[in-house]
C-alpha cells in the first residue's frame, strides 16, 4: 500500500536531485554537523536510492560523501556505537542550508509517523479508553485514514462533558532498530483551537512555556525552513521536572507540514532526536539528563464545520535514562493526558 505522504516522495527526489546538478559543483566549506536515524524509516532507503540513481551522471560513486549523498552506518559521532544496521543522514550541509538527503528523511519521518499513528494492531487501549470506544461516539474519528483528505466529524459538541475526554493507548514499534523496546504511548482528544493556530503554536520556541510548566526555555539551533506551509529546524528544549533534581535536555528535529490534500485538512509536527557535532567537545555536565525523541508526533486534523476546534493525535516515543523501563509506561501515559490538558488550558 503507498504511504500517505509517497505521492510526495519521487517530486522530492527530483527536486533534490535539480538543485544539485551537477552534484560535483556542490563544495562542503565546512562538514555538516546536525544528523539524524533513518533505519526505522521504511520510505528512506528507496528515495536515497532514488536520488542516487539521479545523481550518478553528474558524480561519481567514489566522490558520494557518507551521510551527505548517501546514508550511512557509520555514527557521527566516536563516542556512539557503529550499528551497521542504522542509517545516519546529515540535515545540513555545514553552511546552514539543508543536506541533499534532508527532505527526503523529512517525508520519510511523517510517513512512518503516520502511518504508525493509524495502525490499529499496534496499539492496547487503556481501561477508561475502552470504555469510550464502545459508546460508539469516536467510531468516525478514531483511525480514520489521511487518505479521506477531508476534515473531521467532531465526535462531541463544544461545551459537552464528552469533549473532555482524551483517549490513550499504548504499544510497541515492530521494527528491530534503536529503541524499539521502549514503549510508544499515542492519545487522541479535541481541542478548541483553529489547527493553524495549535500549528503555530507547538512550533514556535517561545511559547513552550505556555503549555508546559517544567519548560525552562527551548531555542531554535538551526532553521532550515519556515514559512506558511513548512517549518524545519533543530531546538535544543530543557525542563526540570519536580523531585529529578536535574535539568532534561531534548535536542530534537521539529518538522511542520500540511497533511495530506492541503491545509484545510490541518497539520502535522514530527520531531525526532539529532546528534550534533558540538556535542563531541562539550563538558559532560552532571546536572543534566540528556534524552532522545525517538519518534514524536502531533497530528492537527481539522473538525468539519468548526474551523476553531480539532481533533489532536500525539504519538510519543521518547528514551530517557533516568527512567526505568518498568515505569516508562506509566510516565508516558500520565505525560500524555497531561499535554493534552495543558494545550486546552490555552483554549
Amino acid at each position: 500500500d503507498e504511504s500517505p505522504s509517497s505521492s510526495y516522495e519521487d517530486a522530492d527526489v527530483n527536486a533534490a536531485s535539480r538543485q544539485l546538478s551537477p552534484v560535483n559543483e556542490v563544495v562542503l566549506e565546512r562538514v555538516p554537523s546536525i544528523f539524524i536515524r533513518t533505519a526505522d524509516l521504511p520510505t528512506m532507503k528507496e528515495s536515497a536510492n532514488s536520488f542516487m540513481r539521479l545523481s550518478s551522471s553528474d558524480m561519481a560513486e567514489s566522490d558520494w560523501v557518507d551521510h551527505i549523498h548517501k546514508p550511512s552506518s557509520l555514527p557521527p559521532l566516536p563516542s556512539m556505537d557503529n550499528d551497521p544496521r542504522e542509517s545516519w543522514v546529515a540535515l545540513d550541509d555545514g553552511n546552514g542550508n539543508k543536506a541533499p538527503l534532508t527532505e527526503m528523511a523529512m517525508k520519510a519521518l511523517v510517513s512512518a509517523g503516520l502511518e504508525a499513528s493509524l495502525d490499529q494492531d499496534m496499539w492496547t487501549a487503556n481501561g477508561p479508553t475502552s470504555k469510550l470506544l464502545k459508546s460508539g461516539d469516536w467510531d468516525d474519528t478514531v483511525f480514520v485514514s489521511y487518505d479521506k483528505q477531508q476534515p473531521m466529524p467532531a465526535p462531541h459538541a463544544r461545551g459537552t462533558k464528552g469533549e473532555m475526554d482524551v483517549l490513550v493507548w499504548s504499544g510497541t514499534f515492530s521494527h528491530k532498530y534503536y529503541g524499539c523496546d521502549l514503549p510508544t504511548i499515542r492519545c487522541e482528544a479535541i481541542v478548541n483551537m483553529s489547527p493553524k493556530s495549535l500549528a503555530n503554536l507547538l512550533v514556535d520556541s517561545n511559547r513552550v512555556k505556555e503549555y508546559n510548566k517544567m519548560s525552562i526555555g527551548r531555542d531554535d539551533i538551526l532553521v532550515l525552513q519556515d514559512d506558511e506551509m513548512c517549518v524545519t529546524k533543530v531546538v535544543c528544549g530543557r525542563s526540570k521536572p519536580p523531585m529529578l533534581g536535574k535539568i532534561l535536555q531534548l535536542k530534537t528535529l521539529l518538522h511542520m507540514e500540511e497533511l495530506p490534500g492541503g491545509s484545510q485538512n490541518g497539520y502535522v509536527v514530527a520531531s525526532r532526536a539529532v546528534s550534533h557535532a558540538d556535542d563531541a567537545e562539550a563538558a559532560v555536565d552532571p546536572k543534566v539528563i540528556h534524552s532522545e525523541m525517538l519518534m514524536g508526533l502531533n497530528i492537527i486534523r481539522a473538525v468539519e464545520g468548526e474551523p476553531d476546534r480539532c481533533v489532536l493525535i500525539n504519538v510519543n516515543h521518547l528514551m530517557s535514562p533516568m527512567i526505568p523501563m518498568f515505569m516508562a509506561k506509566k510516565l508516558g501515559l500520565s505525560s500524555a493526558v497531561n499535554f493534552i490538558n495543558d494545550i486546552r488550558s490555552l483554549c
